[in-house]
């Protein structure tokens, strides 16, 4: 630890000096300019001006297995652990066209920024061309959190239409989703590895990061759910009648509205707001189990069935709009 004494210069201006090896090791001299900022806990971070053009980090990934989803879970865990360049090196995996296919699949879909600039038999190197500034973290949210709902509205727009290609195309979406949510994810991981400030990523707390890192998860699955949904009415809509179409339309609409306002909450930081969404939340889930018990006694095993996947994950949308509007309350305390 090194302790300076502060000089006072003028009526109300300090002055600290600086490390001499610190001032020369970042190439500093007289007239030079630094980044001063307060940090959320009330230390101040001093950095040079071009900090954020910080030396790329880079991975060497040695794989043996030819298990394609092996191989893609390392590379997202890299990904979302802020590694500007991936490099593979698949020597042992070997010309398999299979495994190839999926990790240029995977690089389009899921990870955001990723590029493929250099690729042979033996090797491939992934260039990630993101930067926070860029987008930010709750711009990416926002984003999310519309496509989301609209991915809602759409299905409950195929119920009444009885349209499978909008089903279809509500399934495709997902990955739009993913692809979203491992970059926010990138950037929570950056905060924390990189101990950058965490308004350089439009988060006002440092502690922040942990809440934010549920409710990007918390959005992703609703979009799970909405993708299974989906997908289960391909095969079902045909065979459910008019009132049971209707009942699920209904419940999908409150349940969105539900996961739209949680997400606004946070964004109003409203905590009144929060509170009467968890409500609804709660009468929602709680009407969905009584719809549910009442099919129970009209429908066949069969249809039943399904029917009580779509109202689980119906359910599950409710209980994390109830999710995300509670760390809005923990978001608030200061």
């Amino acid at each position: 630890m090194v302790v300076r004494r502060l000089q006072r210069v003028g009526a109300s201006t300090f002055t600290v000096a600086l490390p001499k090896e610190w001032v020369k090791a970042r190439g500093l001299g007289a007239k030079s300019e630094v980044d001063v900022q307060v940090l959320d806990d009330g230390n101040i971070r001093i950095s040079t001006i071009n900090s954020e053009k910080r030396k790329e980090r880079e991975i060497l990934i040695k794989e043996k297995e030819t298990d394609a989803g092996f191989l893609i879970r390392k590379i997202m865990a890299a990904y979302i652990a802020g590694y500007d360049v991936i490099k593979l090196d698949l020597l042992e995996v070997g010309p398999e066209f299979e495994v190839r296919d999926k990790l240029r699949k995977i690089i389009k879909n899921k990870m955001a920024g990723g590029e493929i600039v250099d690729e042979s038999i033996n090797s491939m190197t992934i260039q990630v061309i993101l930067r926070p500034y860029e987008y930010p973290i709750n711009k990416i949210l926002m984003r999310m959190t519309s496509m989301v709902h609209n991915m809602i509205l759409d299905v409950c727009k195929a119920l009444a239409s009885k349209n499978k290609n909008i089903l279809l195309d509500v399934v495709e979406r997902d990955d739009d989703i993913d692809k979203l949510y491992f970059m926010g994810s990138r950037w929570l991981s950056s905060i924390i590895e990189d101990k950058l400030s965490a308004l350089d990523y439009d988060i006002k707390m440092g502690r922040e990061v942990l809440e934010y890192r549920i409710i990007f998860r918390h959005v992703e699955r609703v979009a799970d759910h909405v993708c299974k949904i989906s997908t289960i009415l391909l095969d079902l809509i045909d065979k459910i009648d008019n009132n049971s179409t209707l009942v699920i339309k209904e419940l999908l609409e409150k349940t969105g509205t539900i996961f739209v306002k949680s997400l606004n909450c946070l964004k109003s930081n409203n905590l009144l707001d929060a509170n009467r969404v968890i409500h609804d939340a709660r009468s929602t889930v709680k009407s969905i189990e009584e719809v549910l018990e009442k099919f129970g006694h009209s429908s066949s095993k069969e249809v039943l069935g399904t029917l009580a996947v779509i109202f689980d994950s119906t359910k599950r949308i409710a209980e994390y709009g109830i999710g995300i509007s509670e760390i809005v309350f923990n978001i608030s305390i200061n």
